[in-house]
């Protein structure tokens, strides 16, 4: 004698569980990603310059090359972290520069006090192996999290809100 099971009593609870819990994970997702509170149209909690490579060295910053923009926030929190997502390409060429990828993610650490407009570099020193002779090409250029000393932070992890050239 064999016995049949339905599965539709066992799947349709199962489904329900997972998709409850789906949700409520993406609800904390979204709670951070739209801090602070983003109306249509509004604009993200900064204002920045189009970034520039510099090839020429900065002291205590980086000696062959270098991401330089400027970071005016316009939250009323103070910033404690940036990171910012972008593309490189030999002048040149447009290849990419590099062995391996040309995308980069970068946090910098620094403390920027609301209505502050800062100057914000990072070093590439730490990717390239030869030192490059003209400045790199940037490309997809975007803020990807600013992350504020209350724990609190403003993500664009799909460029939205990148650089157009």
């Amino acid at each position: 004698m064999r016995v049949r099971v339905n599965n539709c009593g066992i799947v349709l609870p199962l489904t329900v569980l997972l998709l409850t819990v789906f949700l409520s994970a993406c609800d904390g997702v979204n709670f951070i990603a739209d801090w602070p509170p983003a109306a249509a149209g509004e604009t993200p909690p900064f204002v920045i310059t189009r970034p520039v490579i510099e090839i020429t060295e900065r002291q205590n910053y980086f000696t062959y090359a270098g991401l330089v923009f400027n970071f005016l926030n316009t939250a009323e929190e103070n910033v404690d972290r940036i990171t910012v997502s972008f593309m490189l390409f030999d002048a040149k060429s447009q290849a990419s520069p590099f062995v391996g990828s040309n995308k980069f993610e970068i946090t910098k650490f620094d403390i920027v006090v609301p209505n502050e407009n800062k100057e914000i570099i990072f070093s590439l020193d730490r990717f390239v192996y030869i030192a490059p002779t003209e400045p790199y090409l940037v490309d997809f250029f975007y803020i990807s999290e600013v992350h504020y000393t209350n724990g609190l932070a403003w993500q664009d992890k799909y460029g939205k809100y990148r650089v157009r050239w």
